[in-house]
């Protein structure tokens, strides 16, 4: 709304702006009009405020996406400057999602682990570059030593989830029952030569912590992180508790429809992606740690070292944060989240004195990065609109009805600018194999051949024409097709394997 002074100045400018028109040339008077447009149009319509900008995306990405629910905050040079929340927190219920909703924030998890161990480190009761088995007494020797920087870099040649581990169902009671169950198994390499993500290889953090402070792992975390930090909606997360405004997990079904998401304990992992949490939360975590609450600064400058292997390879992360770039060119130090039912992203960016993250209670394909783009955002920088996903709405047409309607709805959409469809490659190779999952083989080769004529360089079209020809029986022209993205690519594995496979079978 504008102010009654300004309405009255600006009818009082238009009279006198109708005057000149009378005496101008026709050339003239439309050279006056545009000028007349231009400068009402900025006193009438107000830009949009920062908040109404990360409000609009917020919403926008929530139902675009097809996600039960985001909650979002950013924090400016030490203050929060905006917290919000879209969607459905349990969607059976109806009950809204709002910013004081408690998360899974999954791998985001292994960032305070870190930071406890780190504390610990200035004290002087942890050497990084010990052997760690020095502060976890019941693990048993392996063929290699391995440090407790190592197991911070994932490079300690721990290994990671074994079959029904991710969606573990098992409840351990203890830190060391977990520990026990990895001793069970030799370490994958030599450390220190190779990179492997492993959740698993954090609750040996936890034992180091549990070891050196004589407190249990979560009790350390209460007291020394979660406290001075003023995080008040923090916890352990325990399948079994009933906890109050705790958001349930989802993810998408093969036909692409919202479905709950597998019972999981978190037990198994808690020190690598089992705490729960809020924005609000999150973002004070991350204001203490640029103000050097938590650790020192100097210390948190170590930690942000990019670990390098001996082969020269400089990875993207360093200890227990993950380092990386944006599509802006600007680097953010944070870890991503993916549990079950549940993904996250807290993405700091110290220079800019800045934090923000994303909690998502929906596991799909589709999610991206929505805490950059809200980055993006405060920064002035530019951003991707949030966009519908092409696959998701041609198998909706398909389902409803048949391929041909989903094909024509396609042809529209190329036509009308006003959609906000996802219409990369990605996209189309996606849908061809949601078609296979339904057991859609005819389908999913009629599609294949429409993705190579819209995409003729994309050697994906061509294995997928491949695959769905093999899922329909038909292995002599699947094979043709694996030969012809031979020829796109002469090192393409998957077609390599294939190859042998049909020529094993004949």
């Amino acid at each position: 709304m504008i102010s009654r002074e300004k309405y009255i100045d600006s009818i009082s400018a238009l009279h006198v702006f109708y005057k000149l028109i009378i005496y101008l040339r026709p050339g003239r008077r439309i050279l006056l009009l545009i000028f007349i447009l231009l400068t009402f149009s900025c006193i009438l319509i107000k830009p949009q405020t920062l908040q109404q900008k990360l409000d609009k995306y917020l919403v926008e990405y929530q139902t675009n996406k097809n996600i039960a629910s985001i909650s979002a905050g950013v924090l400016k040079k030490g203050k929060i400057i905006w917290l919000d929340s879209y969607g459905y927190a349990d969607l059976v219920h109806h009950i809204q999602a709002n910013p004081k909703t408690i998360y899974r924030v999954a791998s985001i998890s292994k960032v305070i682990t870190a930071v406890a161990v780190m504390q610990l480190v200035e004290q002087m009761k942890i050497n990084l570059d010990t052997d760690a088995l020095k502060y976890i007494p019941y693990f048993p020797p392996q063929k290699w030593k391995f440090t407790v920087r190592q197991i911070l870099q994932h490079t300690a040649g721990l290994r990671n989830y074994k079959d029904g581990e991710f969606n573990n169902i098992t409840s351990y009671s203890s830190t060391q029952e977990v520990v026990d169950l990895m001793s069970k198994d030799p370490l994958e390499y030599k450390p220190g030569t190779k990179f492997l993500y492993t959740t698993l290889g954090y609750n040996l953090l936890a034992a180091v912590i549990e070891n050196v402070s004589r407190m249990k792992f979560t009790d350390y975390l209460k007291k020394y992180i979660f406290q001075p930090a003023d995080m008040k909606f923090t916890f352990s997360k325990f399948h079994s508790e009933i906890m109050m405004n705790k958001a349930l997990g989802y993810d998408k079904n093969n036909y692409r429809i919202l479905q709950n998401a597998p019972i999981s304990d978190v037990s198994i992992k808690m020190a690598g992606g089992g705490l729960i949490s809020t924005p609000e939360d999150l973002l004070k975590f991350s204001n203490c740690l640029l103000d050097g609450k938590l650790i020192k600064l100097t210390t948190l400058d170590s930690m942000l070292v990019p670990t390098k292997l001996p082969d020269g390879k400089i990875l993207e992360s360093g200890l227990g944060f993950e380092i990386k770039t944006d599509n802006n060119g600007k680097q953010f130090f944070g870890h991503y989240g993916h549990g079950t039912g549940f993904m996250s992203l807290l993405a700091i960016y110290p220079k800019d004195s800045l934090a923000v993250v994303d909690l998502i209670n929906t596991v799909d394909r589709t999610i991206g990065s929505p805490a950059e783009n809200l980055a993006a955002i405060t920064l002035g920088k530019p951003f991707p609109i949030p966009k519908k996903s092409l696959a998701d709405k041609m198998m909706e047409i398909t389902i409803h009805k048949n391929l041909d309607a989903a094909i024509s709805f396609l042809n529209i959409i190329k036509k009308d600018s006003t959609e906000v469809y996802n219409l990369t490659s990605d996209e189309f190779n996606s849908f061809g194999y949601d078609l296979l999952k339904i057991q859609h083989s005819a389908d999913a080769i009629r599609w294949f051949q429409l993705f190579e004529n819209e995409f003729p360089a994309n050697i994906s079209a061509l294995i997928g024409t491949g695959d769905s020809y093999y899922h329909n029986g038909n292995k002599g022209i699947a094979m043709k097709y694996y030969r012809k993205a031979l020829i796109m690519d002469s090192s393409n594995n998957y077609s390599i394997r294939m190859i042998k496979m049909l020529e094993e079978e004949e």
